[in-house]
């Protein structure tokens, strides 16, 4: 069952069907290897099959739908492999977006992250670790456009959306260590607000050295032999 997402918000029919399917692949509600039926899809939405199939082709473009001609849709499958993959490309884009950055943020800027990790500290005071995630995503893509760099912003979106589908459907049950990683959040827009790009290159190093780490030894369990490589019950 798709769930609708800001039913106020006024958008195209098109808009709507990307909206609630990309949450809904990104919740994993969809899971990875899912058939997309569109006519059913479509009666569910309450839509017709033209403004899902221009969705669904803008999910493909996002490689959260692979569509293929004569066959029909399906979700984009995940491997174990994906998660150091994408933290890479994570890592390299956050070091540029606080690089680009830098020189860039103001008061207000500072004060808007410092809002975020305000939010995020309530989430994780409130054990409610979903919620902090998506405030995560919210804290990089706005460090991301800080940077004014519309390219690094379209990538740093694309790539938190390949995390938050790794994240649920591998790593949902991995103790992640919340508490370590705001306190380095903090660090990071401390440094930011000081433009002390020596302090923010080694707060960010051990950031990331610490979650490679910690991604290492998830992705070893999940394909140790013996284990499924997918979560159950996601």
């Amino acid at each position: 069952m798709l769930t609708p997402v800001e039913p106020f918000r006024p958008r195209t029919k098109e808009d709507y069907a990307y909206d609630v399917l990309r949450a809904a692949i990104l919740r994993c509600d969809m899971k990875p290897g899912d058939r997309i039926v569109i006519d059913t899809l479509s009666a569910e939405l309450g839509i017709s099959p033209i403004p899902m199939r221009a969705a669904l082709q803008r999910l493909q473009a996002e490689r959260l739908v692979e569509i293929t001609p004569h066959t029909g849709a399906v979700v984009s499958e995940l491997s174990p492999a994906n998660i150091e993959q994408v933290a890479l490309i994570l890592e390299r884009l956050e070091l540029l977006g606080f690089e680009l950055a830098a020189p860039r943020a103001t008061q207000a800027d500072i004060a808007v992250l410092e809002g975020i990790l305000d939010a995020m500290d309530a989430a994780l005071a409130a054990g409610d670790n979903d919620r902090w995630a998506e405030l995560n995503s919210e804290f990089h893509r706005t460090v991301a456009g800080l940077s004014g760099n519309k390219l690094l912003v379209e990538f740093t979106a694309r790539a938190l959306a390949d995390w938050i589908r790794l994240r649920r459907w591998y790593l949902a049950d991995v103790e992640m260590q919340l508490g370590q990683a705001q306190a380095e959040h903090r660090a990071m827009v401390e440094s930011l607000a000081r433009r002390d790009p020596t302090g923010l290159e080694g707060v960010l190093h051990d950031h990331h050295q610490r979650l490679r780490d910690l991604h290492r030894r998830a992705v070893a369990g999940l394909t140790a032999p013996g284990l499924r490589q997918q979560s159950q019950g996601r």
